[in-house]
């Protein structure tokens, strides 16, 4: 799927929509053009009821553009977007062979043209830009575009942040007519994504689109449904810079326990404990990047390795007291010698065990 400009979007609302034929409706793959001039349909064309026979559902293409994706939120798990939602029809009852090649741009009626209704699963929010209008050809093919500001929700699994990789998928629905009456097709040529996008901190992937028919709990009966899948990926270099970076020189500062020399214990215990109370602020300040979940995380082995680290450095320290009232210098030397070669290998594998474990 390529992705598309603000420019290329609008010819693409107002003069190059097309639709893929389905079921024999071999007429909706056509290109629609506004034209000035032409006529809207007379008052007594429009109907609320559906344009096709009972028993013969109503084709209806959906398209998404993601015009822009400003925020996407860990903690409330949800996006904020500024989409156009394309939909197309056929509706005899509103042809007009005078139109010739081109279409009408028209004024919605109120309550008075059939048009189906959509809802987004997990909607948390809409904002709609202007005044809806349609288009209507010669042969009754209706597109209606709006151009909205949402809030969608979507579940997410944090094991592998900050590595991780997220399928959000926004679903559309209809609101009441069930599969015998609605069906869905991707609109392809308005699915799709803007090259420049405000969201900092993620790669995005181009929009792909689905249609299918499912069963909605609790609701009897069943549904067409669209699917409109982003594949998102995090851009790791800030956590790993900013979080990742200071936690390895804080665990190091820690490893200078084992070169400090047991007649200044005191000094050990000080490092010590900074070390430690230092790495819990760093905890703390990445437990708020995220939702209160119940699993770990790569992050969170990393920092519990780190943690585990630096407080077998402070318990060296409290040895050396013990061992040092003893009398025990060469222990206190022998575990230092240890430490020396121990300490390093520990920390490779914490490493090691977050980024591939």
């Amino acid at each position: 799927m390529l992705r598309r400009s603000a420019p290329a979007l609008a010819g693409l609302v107002l003069s190059a929509v097309s639709l893929t034929a389905q079921d024999g409706v071999n007429d909706l793959e056509r290109e629609a053009s506004a034209r000035s001039g032409l006529a809207c349909p007379a008052q007594a064309s429009y109907s609320l009821t559906r344009p096709d026979p009972e028993g013969t559902p109503t084709l209806v293409a959906v398209g998404v553009f993601f015009q822009d994706i400003a925020q996407l939120n860990d903690v409330d798990q949800t996006m904020d977007a500024d989409v156009y939602v394309v939909v197309r029809w056929r509706d005899p009852r509103l042809a007009d062979p005078s139109r010739g090649t081109g279409s009408a741009e028209c004024r919605v009626p109120d309550g008075a043209l059939w048009m189906p209704a959509l809802e987004p699963e997990n909607l948390r929010s809409r904002q709609a830009f202007y005044a809806p209008r349609f288009l209507v050809d010669a042969r009754g093919v209706v597109t209606y575009a709006r151009r909205l500001w949402v809030k969608l929700a979507c579940p997410l699994d944090f094991r592998d942040f900050p590595f991780d990789r997220h399928r959000w998928i926004v679903t559309l629905w209809p609101v009441l007519e069930q599969a015998d009456e609605v069906v869905f097709q991707p609109l392809h040529r308005a699915v799709g994504m803007n090259e420049r996008l405000t969201l900092q901190g993620w790669r995005v992937q181009a929009p792909t689109a689905a249609a299918a028919t499912e069963s909605r709990p609790p609701r009897s009966g069943t549904f067409a449904r669209l699917d409109v899948t982003l594949n998102l990926e995090r851009r790791w270099g800030y956590y790993a810079w900013k979080l990742g970076f200071p936690l390895v020189l804080i665990v190091l500062m820690a490893y200078g326990v084992y070169y400090i020399p047991a007649s200044a214990v005191a000094q050990q215990v000080g490092l010590g404990m900074t070390s430690m109370l230092t790495l819990i602020a760093y905890m703390l300040s990445l437990g708020g990047a995220l939702p209160k979940i119940s699993y770990l995380t790569r992050a969170d082995r990393f920092f519990m390795g780190s943690a585990l680290l630096v407080f077998l450095g402070l318990g060296k320290a409290v040895l050396t007291i013990a061992l040092g009232q003893g009398g025990e210098r060469p222990s206190i030397a022998r575990v230092d010698r240890w430490g020396r070669w121990l300490y390093p290998l520990a920390m490779l594998a914490n490493v090691l065990l977050a980024l591939f474990w």
